[in-house]
């Protein structure tokens, strides 16, 4: 029977506790603030929108096609993974977009630290639960965060870490519940496993294992160890008796497999559609991917975590007092390794080590738990034992802490342009081709991605702020520790310290945020995500043109409009216009985020350019040719149209201006029907070439209040240079596009616009039909009123 006489008390509380937090405190010292996947981009992307407008599609990684989404049955691009991250990470995403100096991407990393050390604490109360001494649990719990893959990945945005959580979660729950008879341990147990079957649907064929665990759990607590018949009596009457916890267990299972259907329905239009395309598919070799997973010398398991190899001297002690646990672990190595042993991409692609079975870690490190007591404690190998158990903590703290250093892409980046096709066979078997080995040619200064370390590097001088305040968390927390761990069982320790300290936590994390925001900001950006968020309305959307910046551009946007996240391109696709297309109609304003190309030859802003009407534009700082710009998209029923005829004629020729000698003719103008201050003021002019003109007169559009004051301007050549007027042939017509942003403090009455063309060197206008001296066409009047 389970030693049951370590109960939680206030001691193993606070202990637990400056386990979490000496856990987080290192993950914040090698927290980086981007996300290095595009699993990761997907499952952010989603969280996004869900937390700006209440939305779940990933439009802004539409440059990614059908890489990590699918498109829905109205043409939105959604995510294939789960909802669970989504779920996780919205408050973290919520507080960032409504603080407007923290970022959403770097809140929304906090998760997985924030889980991974809380599963560490989960281990620890787990070995005190199995009558541990505090030391052991302890450092059974600390072996996990600080030895294994688990320290690697809480830099990452994968759902691995979650659901290591949630099942591990899920199996306390059920210890806790056999020890204390408890059904809230249940619920928690049940909601816990929910959430990591949400994060990846695919640990729905894990729920067997949990509920047999349970069954098992209740059958022990009614019968004890003698095991009666299992007679359809007993069956009946074992449902009677405890039908009450098996309730509370299933409820938030049932509820996760109704969110689940739900979200397979809400993106796709089936409960039973997952989005996941034909290619995706258990087509790997199976003993192949089985064998890389557990000793491949790229992906080997063990190879990544060598500590997790005590656990075999610890499988004895589990398997003599703790069969059921000892066998649900079997059962759900084994299913995660045949399972994802026969996936196409069974190595995890770009990522750290076998990134699928990082689930799996804490419950191989729980195991370590006795043998740690043998080797260290009872030194039942002598000082031979001690000194293996520290070498092999050595290497595993090695190999982490290289993980951990530079990004994993760098080596599969290189992999990718030495060996093809990607993802070649020889890349998982061939030794020299391991991560293990690469990773040290790129443990380079400038290649170092830990956040303090690249603010040091942007800034030039050492970014103390986030150099010492982890380490004012890690110092604290070992303090916390040594505290908790020297009180007695009995003595109360004061919840006023607790608090004390997970509010000093906290203080550092949100400290560290706000540090990155300025240090690990982008200059180019920040003033446009600023301008976007402060001057955008409803019916405005945003097309970023800077795929390789996405989440750059998330972390400081704090606004809610929809982002359509395409690729820069001359000539569009197909595709590629039907989105423009709907850009154009769907939405009344288009914020446009470009990369340095020449907004005449994009092939997005140049019909835009030339079609609607281009209202502002702003160099982004830093950049070559980069800018921000928006356009409305008003449709022929919003404009007033008349007709002019006025001509405009040679500025050197004093004679009347008529269509003989004329050279171009103002043949008429839309402008907008209502006008409000801080609204759109919308302009059209027709243009009729008459004879071919060799200079490049400039256009001037001027809005004049009622005492002839200017109020605002647009100039330059016609078409926003796109059709100098030297270009123009005799006969041809061209329309011409002006737009004006009217400060919110107009005020209200008549206005007028007037136009003409000038020689942009002499400053000379030309001059117009409509009298001698006149330059200038008047249109309107306009009649600004307020709402």
């Amino acid at each position: 029977m389970i030693n049951t006489t370590n109960p939680i008390n206030q001691t193993t509380r606070g202990v637990a506790i400056a386990v979490f937090g000496l856990l987080f405190a290192v993950y914040l010292f090698t927290y980086t603030g981007y996300i290095q996947s595009s699993d990761g981009l997907a499952m952010f992307a989603t969280v996004e929108n869900m937390v700006r407008r209440g939305a779940i599609d990933s439009n802004q990684l539409l440059w990614m096609g059908i890489q990590q989404g699918s498109f829905g049955p109205d043409g939105t691009l959604y995510s294939r993974k789960g909802i669970g991250m989504g779920l996780l990470a919205y408050p973290f995403a919520w507080i960032a977009l409504h603080w407007p100096n923290l970022g959403l991407v770097h809140a929304a990393l906090l998760l997985n630290p924030l889980l991974t050390a809380w599963t560490g604490a989960l281990l620890y109360r787990t070995g005190r639960r199995l009558g541990w001494t505090v030391s052991t649990a302890a450092a059974t719990a600390l072996l996990f965060g600080l030895g294994t893959l688990a320290w690697p990945y809480t830099q990452t945005f994968f759902s691995d870490p979650v659901c290591g959580w949630g099942l591990f979660g899920a199996f306390y729950g059920l210890l806790s519940f056999r020890q204390s008879g408890r059904k809230r341990y249940l619920m928690g147990s049940g909601l816990a496993w929910s959430l990591a079957y949400l994060a990846r649907t695919v640990n729905l064929v894990t729920l067997p294992v949990f509920v047999a665990a349970l069954l098992v759990a209740l059958y022990r607590r009614q019968r004890g160890a003698a095991a009666p018949a299992l007679q359809l009596s007993f069956v009946t009457q074992f449902g009677r008796d405890h039908w009450r916890p098996l309730i509370s267990f299933l409820i938030p299972v049932v509820i996760g497999g109704i969110v689940s259907l739900w979200w397979n329905w809400i993106r796709f239009g089936s409960i039973w559609e997952s989005g996941y395309v034909e290619s995706e598919a258990f087509s790997a070799p199976w003993l192949f991917g089985i064998v890389g997973l557990v000793a491949g010398p790229a992906r080997g398991f063990f190879w990544y975590s060598p500590i997790l190899l005590l656990g075999f001297g610890g499988f004895g002690w589990f398997w003599q007092r703790l069969r059921w646990f000892t066998g649900s672990i079997i059962a759900l190595c084994a299913i995660y390794l045949l399972l994802y042993g026969k996936w196409y991409m069974w190595h995890g692609g770009y990522s750290w080590g076998p990134r699928f079975l990082v689930p799996l870690v804490p419950f191989l490190a729980i195991l370590i738990g006795p043998a740690w007591e043998r080797l260290m404690v009872e030194r039942r190998w002598g000082n031979g034992g001690r000194l293996f158990t520290v070498v092999l903590l050595a290497l595993s703290i090695a190999v982490q802490l290289v993980g951990l250093a530079v990004p994993f892409a760098l080596v599969q980046d290189w992999l990718a342009t030495t060996v093809e096709p990607l993802f070649a066979p020889e890349t998982f078997t061939n030794l020299t081709y391991s991560p293990l080995l690469r990773q040290w040619d790129f443990l380079q200064s400038d290649q170092i991605h830990l956040a303090w370390w690249r603010a040091t590097l942007r800034q030039g001088q050492i970014d103390w702020q986030g150099l010492i305040l982890p380490l004012v968390g890690i110092v604290l927390s070992l303090l916390t520790l040594v505290t908790y761990a020297r009180q007695s069982q009995e003595r109360r320790t004061r919840r006023l310290y607790g608090l004390l300290y997970v509010a000093i936590l906290s203080t550092i994390a949100v400290a560290l945020l706000l540090n990155y925001q300025i240090t690990l900001g982008s200059p180019a950006l920040q003033p446009a995500a600023d301008r976007i968020a402060h001057m955008e309305r409803p019916g405005d959307v945003i097309l970023y043109l800077r795929p390789t910046e996405t989440q750059q551009f998330a972390n400081l946007y704090h606004g809610r409009l929809p982002t359509l996240g395409l690729i820069p391109r001359e000539n569009l696709l197909d595709e590629d216009q039907q989105w423009l297309q709907q850009l154009r109609t769907n939405y009344a304003r288009v914020w446009v985020v470009s990369d340095d190309g020449a907004p005449e030859r994009s092939g997005w802003e140049q019909p835009m350019r030339a079609e609607n009407f281009l209202i502002q534009e702003n160099r982004l700082p830093g950049t070559d040719n980069s800018r921000l710009a928006l356009y409305a998209m008003a449709s022929p029923e919003t404009l007033t149209e008349a007709g002019s005829g006025i001509l405009f004629g040679d500025p050197n020729n004093d004679a009347a201006i008529t269509a003989g000698n004329g050279w171009i003719r103002l043949t008429g103008y839309a402008i907008s029907k209502e006008v409000t201050p801080g609204g759109l003021l919308l302009i059209e002019l027709r243009w009729e070439s008459l004879q071919s003109v060799a200079e490049n007169y400039h256009v001037f559009v001027h809005l004049l209040d009622q005492h002839g004051d200017k109020i605002d301007q647009r100039d330059g050549q016609p078409v926003q240079w796109m059709r100098p007027i030297s270009s123009w042939q005799p006969g041809e017509e061209i329309i011409d596009h002006y737009g004006m942003l009217l400060p919110v403090d107009t005020f209200a009455g008549v206005y007028h616009v007037v136009v003409g063309l000038y020689d942009p060197v002499s400053g000379q206008r030309l001059p117009v039909s409509a009298g001698p001296g006149d330059y200038t066409v008047e249109l309107g009047p306009i009649d600004v009123r307020r709402n």
